[in-house]
């Protein structure tokens, strides 16, 4: 009877550290990584899509802010290495958004993009409403932006 008994308190204990093993794996992976260096501070961390288990954390940074009469916005991998920067073109109306307005909706930033050059760039969208589109490829913002205002 005592073999079984320590069978049983084997078995228990691979179990509760298999569970805890997952349940640190998946916070892990749902933690947003340390801001590299060279990623400004008011960057915000869009995730990639879910894969399922557990799995390495994937996503960009993306920060915009005002500079002249533009507005600009760079988006780095999850290291910080520049993928894209340049100007953005506000969808709804002309000129410059003020700094202050520049705060970014990361969770509605990360289902549209478009190809500029070998870079995928979002289309921003900001908490205040308005829609950020990268200047080198405005039209076919607009056309993607257009796409889903039909479907609704």
């Amino acid at each position: 009877m005592r073999l079984l008994e320590k069978a049983v308190y084997m078995v228990g204990a691979l179990m509760a550290a298999l569970i805890i093993g997952i349940v640190v794996a998946y916070w892990w992976t749902s933690r947003v990584p340390s801001r590299p260096a060279g990623v400004r501070a008011n960057a915000v961390f869009l995730w990639a899509p879910a894969v399922g288990l557990p799995a390495p954390r994937r996503g960009d940074w993306l920060a915009c802010w005002e500079e002249g009469e533009q507005t600009l916005c760079q988006l780095s991998d999850i290291d910080g290495s520049l993928e894209y920067k340049g100007a953005f073109i506000p969808f709804a109306h002309k000129g410059p958004i003020p700094a202050g307005e520049l705060r970014i909706d990361s969770m509605k930033t990360r289902d549209n993009k478009v190809w500029v050059g070998r870079a995928l760039v979002p289309l921003v969208y900001l908490e205040n409403g308005d829609i950020l589109i990268p200047a080198a490829k405005f039209e076919d913002g607009v056309r993607l932006l257009q796409r889903l205002e039909q479907s609704r």
